[in-house]
């Protein structure tokens, strides 16, 4: 049986259209492709931005004051680890968010003249609020810094405690946001273990009755519980640092 021209006509229109179709598909797959690296690389270049941002605060502030000298750091790393046994941090842009909240807490410290920071005696009630500040100055700089905003919560709450006796807004237990109470425990435990002009440190296990001590006063009982699950990972952490401060005070006394 002879073959119309209208049923080769339309065999025709059907090649076209998937020709058409599959050439639709593979451009608009090509652009895709190429706006997903493009928003990759745009991406990739602003997380490199903000974490040379934070590294130059972060030698700014221990440049003030050399008994601070890897805090900031050390305060991150214990606030991911308690994070890590958290449900609520399953999500890495979350975890990410409080590992640089945990480097920048103490940002606002840029703002403190540094014969308060390092003040071997204890200090009078007006330098003691001027230290105070530091919470809403720090918060203030990250909030107007492109990508830092999300990091405000734990800046500016990080001192506040459980029972409301805190500060700057002496909110009370779970009106905290969760990375400012997890900050405030981390911060605390670096403190206590660290030398100050003013005081010796306390050993690791020392610090960390201490922490279990404040449950409920101070600190948010949950995330105390939450201590010795996260036992071996910060004595690591604290191991660690001390080879570290041993050798800058090697280095402090070459020079």
């Amino acid at each position: 049986m002879p073959v119309s021209s209208d049923s080769i006509d339309v065999a025709n229109r059907i090649l076209l259209y998937f020709i058409l179709a599959t050439y639709s598909y593979l451009l608009f797959k090509t652009l895709f492709e190429n706006y997903n690296k493009q928003v990759t690389v745009v991406t990739e270049a602003l997380e490199t931005t903000i974490e040379q941002v934070v590294a130059s605060f972060i030698v700014a502030i221990e440049a003030k004051d050399q008994y601070t000298f890897g805090h900031s750091e050390r305060v991150s790393l214990y606030a991911v680890e308690m994070a890590k046994t958290l449900r609520e941090y399953e999500d890495d842009n979350k975890l990410k968010t409080l590992r640089l909240s945990g480097l920048m807490h103490d940002v606002g410290k840029i703002n403190i003249p540094e014969s308060i920071l390092t003040k071997p005696d204890k200090l009078t009630p007006e330098e003691y609020e001027l230290i105070k500040t530091h919470t809403v100055v720090g918060a203030r700089m990250v909030e107007k810094i492109t990508g830092l905003g999300p990091l405000k919560n734990g800046v500016l709450y990080h001192h506040e405690r459980w029972d409301g006796r805190g500060y700057p807004a002496e909110l009370q237990g779970e009106e905290i946001p969760l990375d400012a109470r997890i900050l405030a425990i981390a911060d605390a435990f670096d403190a206590m273990t660290s030398s100050r002009a003013y005081r010796d440190a306390l050993s690791f296990h020392e610090a960390f009755n201490r922490l279990k001590e404040a449950r409920g006063t101070q600190f948010d009982p949950k995330l105390i519980d939450c201590l010795e699950s996260v036992r071996f990972q910060w004595l690591q952490i604290y191991n660690e640092s001390q080879f570290s401060l041993d050798d800058l005070e090697k280095l402090t006394d070459f020079l």
